[in-house]
């Protein structure tokens, strides 16, 4: 016994002071790695690729970042053409993080690195396996596949790259990328071409801008076969007499057979090319089609109906309905003959034309309104439960639409929709918009991986990682990388489509509805009494906070101002500015359109006329209270004759309550 204590003495005095030691060299190496991480990141943003791999390879085996630094040590490998090295690390990685959600863009770059080293077995044996693992043609492993292939047989070679093609031009392709680089590989190949191979190639050409590439090939064909991409590759590679003559030649014998957005086009350019009036020219489409029994009519008569006062375009619009019900155009112009009643004030003629709208058009673009109208309707035949039903039914469905939210304001008996308050305020922004989580359906590990790598400044990551094609993860990542419009239009499309909404808190609104020089609107709402929430929602519908937009009009910056209209406020302001460039800087941009909106609101003192004013002009605002109901301002704003300041009216203030909800 007494031996055995000296032997334990002896033994804490040797191992100790070395698991201690072991302990203060691993803490060392959990604190040095993130440095390490991220300055490869940024060696490797810069194009330093070799710097790069050396400062990843510094991350020892032991540091819970040492997986993602052989997977970034692989990525600099590989651009700079070491493929080999690159092949070896992408396979160590996949021994250690074999299931993570950058594992299928390991097994990808592994194939490419196969290929590009000449490992011609490897590759095809990398791309078979991960070919077999999906049952869409339209991949980057099946266009690299074909690549392979060509190297062993190239008709398989050719079948690979015509499977992609016609996944791709159908629309259904994970990776679009590769089109037209499929065209040209499989034009090159020393196979015969068949009839089908060359009108996808000259697809793939035309979808890719390369009109007279594309006209190479259609030209080999009969000109039935294509002569709606005839007529339109011709125009847009400026061949403008010749798309003509097709269209001369052909119209009569074709305009059946094409795809009826071609034929859209078509009839635009045909049209544009008279001389005389619009409405003479869409007249005579309409005759020239009716003459010949030609299709695209129902398209000509909306042309002609919208050219023409609304009431007067009435019996080109009960014309598409009766002739052309299941067509495109029928829904928009049914619900124009409503508007047309309800104007009249027949509204049980109004009321039975939007039941046939709602039972006909379920899914159609104009459906909200019409049921808002409907309800409307309701209440001026007295009928108050119906109306109550049919906004609490319009809000429940549609509830970040338009009409969805005034009909909300209806049910909760606000009457301010369209008034603001200059003492709202809009909370600070956080530092950042947290990762959509719920939409992400990443397991917690993976999560935390990326939390890591993104707080390492490695914003590029998500390109690398497998999110099912997830648009708001994606719209998340070119949040973090700055690219504002971008991110917004990703998320704002996305949510559009969803059939079930997330909550108004979710990050998916907060992505489309961001918050951006928060500090600047909310001190420049105090100073000139204004609404921030309004100014933020008239800058996210005028250049969603890109401050360099320019439109086609010349109007510059995040609020869209127009150089006439900075000259104007600049001369009120007694300020100066170099040139119109500066509206391109947001402080001299903001100060000159807040200063407008204030103007606006001292003469119009009514926030709907000064956001139809901002869009309209003043004096055509002045023009339509004098013209049109301003006792009902939902009327006044239908019956405005300027499409686009109707639908900038209800764009801005769907935005301006949509951000209150958000962030209120």
């Amino acid at each position: 016994m007494k031996y055995y204590k000296y032997i334990i003495g002896i033994l804490l005095v040797i191992i100790l002071p070395c698991v201690l030691t072991i302990l203060i060299y691993n803490d060392k190496i959990t604190q040095n790695s993130p440095v390490y991480f991220k300055q490869g990141v940024n060696l490797y943003n810069e194009g330093d690729y070799a710097n790069a791999y050396y400062n990843f390879g510094k991350i020892k085996r032991i540091s819970p970042l040492y997986p993602m630094a052989i997977f970034k040590q692989a990525k600099s490998a590989q651009q700079v053409g070491d493929y080999k090295t690159a092949a070896l690390k992408y396979n160590l990685f996949l021994k250690k993080l074999p299931n993570s959600i950058f594992a299928l863009n390991a097994k990808i770059n592994l194939g490419k690195c196969y290929y590009y080293s000449k490992q011609y077995d490897l590759a095809k044996s990398q791309f078979e396996e991960l070919k077999a693992k999906t049952d869409n043609d339209g991949t980057e492993e099946v266009f690299f596949l074909a690549l392979t292939e060509k190297n062993f047989d190239k008709n398989k070679a050719a079948d690979y790259l015509r499977s992609y093609l016609n996944t791709a031009l159908k629309g259904e392709a994970l990776n679009n990328n590769f089109i037209y680089s499929s065209a040209q590989e499989l034009s090159s190949l020393e196979v015969e071409l068949t009839d089908e191979d060359k009108k996808n190639i000259g697809l793939a050409y035309y979808k890719s801008r390369k009109y007279k590439d594309a006209l190479i090939y259609f030209s080999k064909l009969p000109v039935e076969e294509v002569w709606d991409y005839l007529v339109l590759a011709n125009q847009y590679a400026g061949n403008k007499v010749i798309a003509k003559k097709l269209v001369d030649n052909g119209i009569k014998l074709y305009s059946n057979k094409i795809e009826k957005e071609n034929l859209y086009k078509i009839y635009d350019i045909y049209t544009s090319n008279f001389r005389g009036s619009k409405l003479k020219n869409w007249q005579f489409m309409l005759k020239l089609t009716k003459d010949h029994n030609l299709a695209g009519a129902d398209y000509i008569l909306y042309m002609i109906a919208d050219i023409l006062p609304q009431d007067k375009g009435g019996i080109f619009y009960e014309e598409i309905i009766n002739k052309y019900p299941n067509g495109k155009f029928a829904p928009e112009a049914l619900w124009n003959l409503f508007w047309i009643k309800y104007k009249k004030g027949d509204y049980k003629a109004a009321e039975e034309l939007a039941i046939k709208h709602l039972k006909n058009y379920k899914q159609a673009k104009s459906t909200p309104k019409v049921v808002f109208w409907l309800a409307k309707t309701a209440l001026k035949l007295n009928k108050n439960q119906e109306a109550h039903n049919y906004f609490s039914k319009l809000a429940a469905k549609f509830p970040d639409n338009y009409y969805g939210l005034r009909a909300q304001s209806i049910i909760d008996k606000k009457n301010d929709f369209w008034q603001t308050s200059s003492n709202n305020v809009i909370p600070k922004e956080k530092e950042s918009i947290e990762f959509p989580i719920s939409v992400s359906q990443l397991d917690i590990k993976d999560l935390k991986l990326i939390n890591t790598i993104l707080d390492l400044g490695d914003t590029q990551i998500w390109l690398d990682a497998d999110f099912n094609n997830n648009e708001i993860v994606e719209s998340w990542f070119e949040y973090k990388k700055g690219n504002k419009s971008r991110s917004i239009v990703l998320a704002r499309d996305t949510i559009e489509n969803m059939d079930i909404k997330p909550p108004f808190i979710s990050a998916a609104y907060q992505l489309a509805y961001p918050r951006y020089y928060v500090d600047e609107i909310n001190i420049a709402g105090k100073k000139l009494n204004i609404d921030p929430f309004l100014i933020i929602a008239l800058i996210r519908e005028e250049s969603y906070f890109n401050e360099t937009a320019k439109s086609k009009t010349n109007a510059l910056g995040l609020m869209q101002i127009m150089p006439s209209t900075a000259n104007y406020m600049l001369s009120k302001l007694s300020f100066d500015m170099k040139d119109f460039t500066d509206l391109e800087n947001p402080r001299m941009n903001l100060y000159i359109g807040c200063n407008y909106l204030k103007y606006l609101k001292d003469k119009f003192n009514n926030d709907l006329y000064v956001i139809a004013a901002y869009n309209g002009g003043e004096g055509s605002v002045v023009k339509w209270i004098k013209t049109y109901n301003t006792s009902d301002y939902d009327e006044f704003i239908e019956n405005l004759p300027y499409d686009e300041t109707k639908n900038y009216i209800k764009k801005v203030f769907k935005t301006y309550h949509l951000y209150k909800k958000i962030y209120n």
